[in-house]
């Protein structure tokens, strides 16, 4: 092939989505000595003689030396069927190419604390920035001719994915996948700075990496909300609240059924009925060997209240706090003559130390005391 090309310069028409491009586009070219290759601003170019990388050509005008003499390439084409000194250029754009999308395949099985074993799938965009072109050609583009960020997006992608979801199991351990979402910029960087070696060796730099947004299941998404509601509503996070939840909105479902007025109120009166029943249903579910009452099953026993607690008193006897004494004690301290209707007593509830005799509470110890034994001194002697 003869490509009689005297300047070889790249004018990049594709909207930003061609990343290489090659002169001539396919095999090579019998360039003669002194041609001269134009590299503009955001390019470089990787000029190739006879198959092998000579030299990555900076921003700027460059003379290529290409061993074909014009006059003496004529005498080798006598003897050769082709030019045997042929060279071509790959142009290289430097820029950043965005807008490069990459998703999980499979979903990535983790381990929540709180829902077991949950599929998550994730999906983000990233950029990537060609920094070494000579390793880029060599390991990418190569002789299959990839030149489009379309193709080096494929290329690129299941690297990505994969230390994503190595990443991402490392971070969920003791967590929940509740917290992701809250976690995607923190990720992000983790992902961007654990790839750099795998995109260096391509002379390849992973200029940004998004993640935009991580897919729960829609049973956990659910869950969620339900749990959600509940604590709207004031109910606790256990079982009951479930259960109680569920019995409002059988009662709010029942009574939005169609009918009229007779129908609302039957579907009123049932979904009350549900609600009262409710609480039987999950005594039962809790306690299989226990029935309802009327249906093959004794009722259970109310329990009785508890015993009520006595009241005790702190008495100051012979100046100092003792007690605290029930009634019955304080009785057999009046007997002993420790007590008197002028002895100071203090219980929980009182503002202040008061006399026994004004405590309502200690009326009966001393309606109950005995009277003073009599006299025993003599009758007086008679005058």
């Amino acid at each position: 092939m003869s490509l009689r090309l005297e300047v070889l310069k790249w004018e990049d028409n594709s909207r930003g989505s061609r990343m290489v491009q090659r002169i001539p586009a396919q095999g090579m070219a019998d360039l003669k000595l002194g041609a001269r290759c134009i590299v503009q601003e955001g390019q470089a170019a990787v000029f190739f003689r006879n198959g092998q990388a000579m030299d990555t050509l900076k921003p700027g005008g460059h003379t290529l030396s290409t061993e074909n003499i014009p006059l003496v390439s004529k005498l080798y084409k006598l003897v050769y069927k082709d030019a045997p000194f042929q060279s071509s250029v790959y142009f290289v754009s430097m820029k950043p190419f965005r807008d490069m999308k990459w998703g999980t395949k499979e979903p990535i099985l983790l381990e929540d604390t709180k829902f077991g074993f949950v599929n998550v799938r994730a999906f983000g965009k990233f950029s990537i920035r060609i920094t070494d072109p000579k390793t880029f050609i060599s390991e990418v583009v190569g002789t299959e001719g990839r030149q489009d960020s379309t193709d080096i997006e494929r290329w690129f992608k299941d690297v990505v994915c994969a230390r994503f979801s190595d990443l991402v199991a490392e971070f969920m351990t003791g967590k929940s996948v509740v917290q992701l979402q809250s976690k995607r910029d923190e990720i992000a960087v983790a992902t961007k700075a654990r790839t750099a070696d795998d995109f260096q060796k391509y002379g390849v730099e992973l200029y940004d990496f998004l993640v935009s947004s991580i897919s729960l299941p829609e049973s956990v998404k659910e869950a969620i909300n339900q749990r959600s509601q509940m604590g709207a509503l004031g109910l606790g996070g256990g079982g009951q609240g479930y259960m109680q939840m569920m019995a409002a909105q059988a009662m709010r479902d029942a009574a939005q059924q169609p009918g009229g007025a007779v129908g609302g109120m039957m579907g009123a009166g049932m979904g009350l009925g549900m609600g009262m029943m409710m609480p039987n249903m999950m005594n039962q579910a809790l306690n299989p060997g226990m029935g309802a009452p009327g249906m093959g099953a004794p009722a259970m026993a109310a329990a009785p209240p508890p015993l009520p607690t006595p009241v005790t008193f702190h008495a100051a006897i012979g100046g100092t706090q003792q007690g605290p004494f029930d009634v019955a004690a304080l009785q057999g301290l009046l007997a002993q003559g420790q007590l008197t209707p002028e002895t100071l007593v203090w219980r929980n509830g009182m503002a202040a130390w008061t006399p026994a005799a004004q405590v309502a509470e200690l009326g009966q110890v001393f309606a109950a005391a005995p009277p003073p034994l009599p006299s025993m001194a003599p009758p007086p002697l008679p005058g």
